[in-house]
């Protein structure tokens, strides 16, 4: 088995500005979490959020999106593997779906819980 070329440190930041603009260029659900990412950062900057409000917004956004590129490359590996239909391949790909949608829930729970208290609509007095 042939060894690795280590990488210098500039051809790494290449590699992953690679697969952040594929991601970004082709894959649907990453063009809607990008959106939904933009409209977040204008709602937050609108109504003050607080700095670690903020923080855990963006915390989630970052742990939603890097999960959907980890499906997205397990769907692509998947894809190489075998290009037809598996039930095995199929299941791998589920499990992996429904990682991100668990995250998800649970960013939009957290969500929220978060943005609730800058509604004035909402607020208890």
């Amino acid at each position: 088995m042939e060894k690795m070329k280590n990488r210098s440190l500039r051809e790494s930041f290449t590699k992953a500005i690679d697969g952040l603009v594929f991601g970004i260029k082709y894959e649907r659900n990453i063009k809607i979490q990008i959106l939904i990412t933009g409209i977040l950062i204008l709602f937050m900057l609108c109504f003050h959020f607080s700095l670690n409000d903020i923080l855990v917004v963006l915390l989630w956004i970052g742990v939603v999106i890097s999960a959907e590129y980890m499906n997205t490359a397990i769907e692509k590996a998947m894809d190489f593997i075998n290009n037809s239909y598996s039930p095995q391949i199929k299941i791998v790909k589920d499990l992996s779906a429904s990682a991100v949608f668990i995250l998800s829930l649970l960013a939009f729970i957290s969500g929220i819980l978060i943005f609730i208290k800058y509604i004035k609509i909402f607020r208890l007095q």
